[in-house]
């Protein structure tokens, strides 16, 4: 079995490409937790059936990544079910992490090591392929939120697959950003203008381009005023300098970083926005539609000594898979 097992994970390697190798067996007989995962995502791993997470205690030996670790812990999960979970923090950078080394349970009263897992895996957003093109249109979606451009790349407008916005920007060697977004609401916000029709656009990553861009959203009644607010990065609402048309009904900002933005057909009162962290799931009251289809889901309870084999498949599978919806 363990031959099988370690022939099937080596095609894997060979074939994905976006997986990191798989390791040989540890000494201890431990196999390597490889599966790429998202920053926001966890690693949940069952015990063994003889192992009680009630007297058991973690200890942290991971080499490398620790900083991109939310917290490591071992106890009961939803499904009722004894487990080791692994929560990665929620970032939203463009550059892989490696996480690498260590879990060890061990006993609580005698403190001696019941069972070590063993880590190697990546984290990071997927990126978009992007070819070679003098001009860019890119629908964003959230599937693949970074993009590293080509030297050949000189201007992109990036649209929206739910949002009636768009972003036209120079490009010019750019840096490689992160265009996720969402369209949740603020709750804070929403009950301090509760009498204000809000809708939400945020950049979880602030994408930053070298040059100034244009930012158009177009709003859903131009009969009324409309505003453009941005929540800055001390949390506070902060009135832009977009210019509002009222006869085409578009609200329109020169910036070179994407922020949080609040579109609103009152003048806001300029409260202290809470962390992101804790927006409403719901919209405001105004109906706007939720536009975060990257949910950072977990990837489910699995058996540590049987995910490789479920990795392999997974891999070879995915070797095809195009990471970029592009419109031209």
């Amino acid at each position: 079995m363990k031959k099988t097992l370690a022939a099937l994970m080596m095609a894997a390697t060979v074939v994905a490409t976006s997986l990191t190798a798989f390791a040989e067996e540890a000494e201890d007989q431990n196999d390597k937790y490889v599966q790429e995962h998202t920053p926001g995502q966890w690693v949940e791993i069952l015990l063994e059936e003889d192992m009680d997470a009630s007297d058991l205690k973690v200890t942290n030996k991971l080499t490398s990544g620790k900083d991109a670790v939310a917290s490591v812990t071992v106890g009961r999960n939803d499904n009722g079910k004894d487990a080791l979970t692994l929560k990665l923090k929620e970032t939203y950078g463009t550059q892989a992490v490696n996480i690498a080394g260590d879990i060890q349970l061990r006993n609580k009263n005698s403190n001696s090591v019941v069972k070590t897992y063993s880590f190697d895996f990546v984290a990071q957003w997927k990126k978009a392929t992007i070819d070679a093109d003098a001009e860019l249109e890119i629908v964003l979606d959230n599937e693949a939120p970074v993009y590293a451009f080509h030297s050949s790349n000189k201007n992109v407008t990036f649209s929206f697959a739910d949002v009636d916005a768009y972003f036209a920007v120079r490009l010019e060697d750019q840096a490689p950003v992160n265009m996720h977004y969402t369209t949740k609401a603020i709750k804070s916000i929403v009950q301090a203008n509760e009498d204000a029709d809000l809708y939400f656009l945020q950049f979880s990553g602030n994408p930053t381009f070298d040059f100034n861009g244009t930012f158009t959203y177009n709003v859903i009644d131009n009969d009324k005023d409309w505003y453009l607010y941005e929540v800055n990065s001390e949390g506070k609402l902060v009135k832009t300098k977009a210019e509002y048309n009222k006869e085409e009904g578009t609200l329109t900002l020169k910036t070179k970083t994407l922020s949080s933005y609040v579109i609103s057909d009152k003048e806001l009162k300029t409260v202290a926005a809470s962390n992101n962290n804790n927006n409403s799931n719901s919209n405001s009251s105004s109906g706007s539609s939720s536009g975060n289809k990257t949910e950072n889901p977990a990837t489910g309870s699995v058996d540590f000594v049987n995910v490789a084999v479920a990795l392999a498949v997974v891999s070879l599978a995915a070797a095809g898979a195009v990471a970029m919806k592009k419109a031209k």
